[in-house]
């Protein structure tokens, strides 16, 4: 467990524009990191390496490794709270039933967290051993509950709930405890969903039944598949520009949905 500290401790700010630019060298060095292993194996070396920067000027701006992760969840949150805001703005919705929400709420949560796995796991590894992670996790996903619940509570007059609050705060647990445990663990029962969107398909209809909401509508999810096929149509034309450049011949397409997320 890191010792506790003070946030200012932990990462000192800079005071000139140099410095800034230094200490993002070391914010990037470790997400660049994080593509390639998970983070209790990066070492302050090896973001020193990267960063091409020395170990003095790293401790100069960061008391450990955990204070640069510290930067890289916090931008994260900060992301994820404004994304939210924006999502769950109710003019967004106008005209388009509430069960539409709720699958692209439960589909690009799942696309969240299959393009920014290595740190969110990282992230969620720290937040059960570091009260600060733990404190900051709790404040974030607080206020994106509560943003979906403000959606959902101006449109429960078409939800069969008599608790929509409870309803929406159910959904929330569901996506947010399957996803986390999936990214901790993997998936281990003998059932479990075979693709993102068989995922998607799975918890959007848990969710829409302990609301009460009517089914998805069949031209959304029309809209879906045809944006979905449009996505793998420019992939596939890309990787024959690309054999075509380098003299390769074309292989053929990987199943992109399989924990990726990206036809979800």
């Amino acid at each position: 467990m890191v010792t506790n500290m003070s946030e200012e401790q932990w990462v000192r700010a800079p005071r000139q524009a140099r410095s800034q630019a230094t200490l993002e060298r070391f914010v990037d060095a470790a997400q660049e990191l994080l593509d390639t292993k998970p983070f209790e194996e990066i070492t302050v070396a090896d973001i020193v390496s990267r960063a091409e920067r020395t170990v003095g000027s790293f401790y100069a701006r960061f008391e450990d490794k955990y204070a640069v992760l510290h930067v890289l969840v916090d931008r994260l949150d900060d992301r994820i709270q404004d994304l939210s805001q924006a999502f769950c703005d109710p003019v967004r919705w106008e005209g388009r039933p509430v069960s539409d929400f709720v699958h692209e709420s439960i589909r690009l949560n799942v696309l969240g967290y299959r393009r920014s796995n290595s740190l969110f796991k990282a992230a969620l590894i720290a937040a059960a051993t570091d009260e600060r992670f733990g404190d900051r996790r709790m404040v974030m996903m607080q206020k994106c509950a509560e943003l979906q619940k403000a959606f959902l509570l101006s449109r429960s007059d078409e939800l069969r709930c008599d608790d929509v609050s409870r309803g929406s705060d159910i959904m929330f647990e569901l996506v947010s405890a399957t996803l986390d445990h999936e990214l901790l663990f993997g998936r281990f029962t003998t059932t479990s969903s075979r693709s993102d969107a068989d995922l998607v398909g799975e918890l959007t209809s848990m969710a829409v039944h302990a609301l009460g909401a009517p089914p998805v509508s069949a031209g959304y999810l029309s809209d879906l598949a045809s944006a979905a096929r449009s996505r793998r149509a420019a992939r596939d034309a890309a990787r024959g520009d690309d054999a075509v450049a380098t003299g390769a011949a074309p292989g053929p397409a990987s199943d992109s949905t399989h924990l990726t997320g990206a036809d979800a």
